[in-house]
């Protein structure tokens, strides 16, 4: 993709910092623009410890931060550039405010993005004019290290934003996550939902936090880190189980959040069981106990890495108030 072209980044906070310097890594010239001065002449400080983690061979921490110029007018950071992202504090007043700003003063023709993780493009977008050209791309912390990073799209978005957006990511060595504008989006919506449900477990008095934590550890995560929530679905239980579980759940709980869905349905009235049946959320084409075997293996490698690594262990934890992985 062509580097040419320079990159606003609006906001030098956190996550506007990491986001200008993982820019800059990958050869474009970032402008770097907020009302604070303090964090403008701060950023080559802060922005240190992010470059040498991203430098290799052929750059190195000076070259990455020095293609960042922090620009204190408006006007002047966003001239030219092919993207100005806004990765300003989660204000909506503040962000409707700035698109306005960025509406007036960027052609057409230059995509403007928003990091935010909750606000919908349509609420930030109601005075823009030129909505086509407006994308969420909104990094998951720390974003110098996670690769997915969410491209939310309104029904005004243009597909070729969109598909500008997807050509950029994969020219820094990300990966769009196309989802469509909602309330938490796509990963927030997810760990929103899961972190409620365990919030509740340890209010009812269920399971301590360090008995969720090795549940999670030891089995969901290395699952979903290894293959995602649906593909682990298709390969660990068929669909009429899940059917009959989540029925189950409902019936207890009688929260109609446990209800199956019409898709899951679906899927078991045309026999698509997952992994065993060939079909499920996606289609199978080994023999179903290569599949199996290729699994365990996977998921071994896995949970070996785990126990030999204790990842929790190294991470500052108090002693005597995290479990062991042995």
């Amino acid at each position: 993709m062509d580097t040419s072209k320079p990159i606003c980044v609006i906001g030098a906070g956190f996550m506007g910092t990491v986001i200008a310097t993982i820019y800059a890594r990958h050869g474009y010239a970032v402008r770097l623009h907020d009302v604070s001065a303090e964090a403008l002449a701060s950023y080559a400080q802060r922005a240190t410890p992010i470059a040498e983690s991203l430098v290799d061979a052929g750059h190195s921490v000076a070259d990455i931060v020095g293609r960042v110029t922090p620009v204190a007018d408006l006007a002047a950071a966003v001239d030219g550039v092919c993207l100005a992202h806004e990765v300003a504090q989660e204000d909506l007043a503040v962000k409707r405010a700035l698109f306005e700003q960025l509406d007036r003063l960027c052609p057409p023709q230059v995509v403007l993005g928003t990091n935010t993780s909750s606000f919908r493009l349509t609420h930030l977008c109601e005075r823009v004019q030129h909505k086509e050209r407006v994308i969420g791309i909104h990094y998951i912390t720390p974003a110098h290290i996670i690769r997915a990073v969410e491209l939310i799209v309104a029904d005004f978005t243009a597909p070729q934003t969109l598909a500008w957006a997807q050509d950029f990511l994969a020219s820094i060595d990300h990966v769009g996550v196309l989802c469509r504008e909602s309330p938490g989006f796509l990963v927030n919506r997810m760990q929103l939902a899961l972190l409620a449900e365990i919030h509740r477990i340890v209010d009812e008095g269920l399971a301590t936090p360090e008995a969720i934590d090795a549940a999670i550890r030891l089995s969901l995560g290395p699952r979903w880190a290894l293959w995602g929530a649906l593909l682990c679905e298709d390969l660990v239980v068929n669909k009429r189980t899940a059917l009959a579980v989540f029925d189950y759940m409902r019936e207890q709980t009688g929260v109609d959040y446990y209800a199956s869905t019409p898709t899951l349905r679906d899927m078991i009235a045309r026999g698509e069981q997952g992994a065993i049946s060939g079909k499920g959320w996606y289609d199978w084409q080994a023999p179903y106990p290569d599949i199996v075997r290729e699994r365990d293996s996977q998921l071994k490698t896995m949970l070996d890495w785990l126990q030999a690594q204790d990842p929790v262990a190294h991470i500052g934890v108090a002693p005597g108030t995290a479990p062991s992985p042995r």
